[in-house]
């Protein structure tokens, strides 16, 4: 039994040294050695399909930054070891959305490679990274038409096609953040001037609700065909439009203005009708008693035979303006004459005490002025006695005036006349009374 055991350890003893031997040979004929890649591009691996990695803007991103790889290996696979044997990958896998810091890692594209990574051997060793889910909405298609083609063409109905079929919807589809903000996609069609259908190929871009691209979302599809016909019209005519008014503003209101829009309108028919037509006519606009400017849309009446042609209106606005009368009315009115001033002792007579002037103003100006006497004051103080000629001069509002040259009234002042004195009648004087002689008695 002893025997047994003696063998079997120096077995394993033989096993080691021979292990021992031949790593100490190998090692010294095929030591460790490091490797260093530098500027390896990161790949994105186990993102979600409906997740997208975005930027700080919200924007979907593939740019990562380039990361350095230190190896540890042998010496003879380090002779073979090139940079297409190695890849860098970020692992997302089961990451929801939000911001994640996500660890780099290092691994071999082929199955014959080994290697170690040493502490501090990836730089950097983890990336910030924002995920959002992936929506995807159905908006309208938004087309714009500028320019006309040139007179005696209209455009019809446009029609949007893709593959052939008719559409007015698309697909936007991007980080949720961005596509809420899509309202609509847009696409321009020019057609100044032309004579012929517009074909063309037109680019969609998403749009926000103040028209304004959204950057960030994909549309699809993301080209449509822009069909626009184009024809001949057989008869054309343009012809002003004239507006019927009936009544008449209120007193002292006129009208100073009649303005149509538009102030043409193109008609379309056969050559008969439209030979007759010059003008158009609307529906009666009534200002009976008006004292403000009237504005209405009204129907234009198309004569039979035509009709407008396509994008015209079939009524158009018209603007009456209406404002008070300035010009100056004309009114004679009595004027009474009134002194003031006149010095003690002294008398004055005017002639004539009243006189008619004739007025220039407006209508109410002028009708304030005749409910009320008027009177013209002339002042004599310090005057002498004797005749003098005064323009007579009322006191009038502004806007008043007094047509031609004033009138002049005669002033005459006299002296206050000293009255004659009445002489007093000379006293009488009174008569004697005598005794009366009385008989005596005895």
């Amino acid at each position: 039994m002893n025997g047994v055991r003696s063998i079997v350890l120096r077995a394993f003893l033989a096993f080691g040294l021979s292990f021992a031997l031949w790593s100490f040979v190998s090692f010294s004929e095929n030591p460790e050695e490091t490797a260093r890649f530098e500027d390896l591009t990161l790949q994105i691996v186990g993102l979600a399909e409906d997740m997208v990695i975005v930027d700080a803007n919200g924007l979907p991103t593939t740019s990562f930054p380039l990361v350095d790889v230190t190896l540890r290996t042998d010496r003879r696979q380090r002779s073979e070891l090139r940079p297409v044997d190695i890849r860098v990958v970020a692992d997302l896998s089961n990451l929801g959305p939000g911001d994640h810091l996500v660890p780099i890692n290092v691994q071999p594209t082929r199955s014959n490679l080994s290697f170690s990574v040493p502490a501090g051997g990836i730089e950097p060793s983890a990336i910030s990274i924002r995920i959002e889910p992936v929506e995807t909405v159905t908006v309208p298609i938004r087309l714009e038409i500028v320019g006309s083609p040139p007179f005696s063409f209209e455009r019809g109905d446009p029609e949007i096609r893709y593959n052939g079929n008719l559409i007015d919807t698309v697909t936007v589809s991007g980080p949720q953040s961005r596509v809420v903000r899509v309202a609509a996609v847009r696409t321009v069609a020019n057609i100044a001037q032309l004579r012929a259908s517009y074909v063309a190929p037109l680019n969609l871009t998403p749009v926000d609700n103040n028209n304004q691209p959204v950057e960030g979302v994909q549309v699809r599809p993301a080209t449509v065909t822009v069909v626009i016909p184009i024809n001949p019209v057989v008869g054309l005519r343009l012809v002003p439009v004239s507006p019927i008014i009936i009544g008449s503003p209120a007193p002292g209101f006129a009208v100073t203005d009649i303005k149509v829009d538009p102030p043409l309108i193109t008609l379309t028919g056969s050559s008969g009708p439209l030979d007759a037509i010059n003008l158009l006519q609307t529906e009666a606009i009534d200002i009976a008693n008006a004292r403000e400017t009237v504005v209405r849309i009204v129907p234009l009446i198309i004569p039979t035979g035509t009709s407008p042609a396509q994008g015209e209106s079939n009524a158009v606005r018209v603007t009456v303006e209406i404002t008070p009368i300035t010009l100056p009315f004309q009114i004679r009115l009595p004027v009474e004459i009134v002194i003031d001033g006149l010095e003690n002792g002294l008398l004055v007579t005017v002639s004539p005490e009243v006189v008619e002037i004739t007025f220039a103003g407006t209508s109410a100006q002028l009708n304030a002025l005749a409910a009320t006497p008027l009177e013209a004051t002339i002042n004599v103080s310090g005057l002498a006695p004797g005749a003098y000629q005064f323009p007579v001069q009322p006191l009038l509002p502004d806007g008043v005036s007094i047509v031609g040259e004033a009138p002049t009234v005669t002033v005459v002042i006299i002296p206050e006349p000293t009255p004659t004195p009445t002489p007093s009648p000379s006293p009488q004087p009174s008569p004697e009374i005598e005794p009366t002689p009385t008989p005596d008695g005895g």
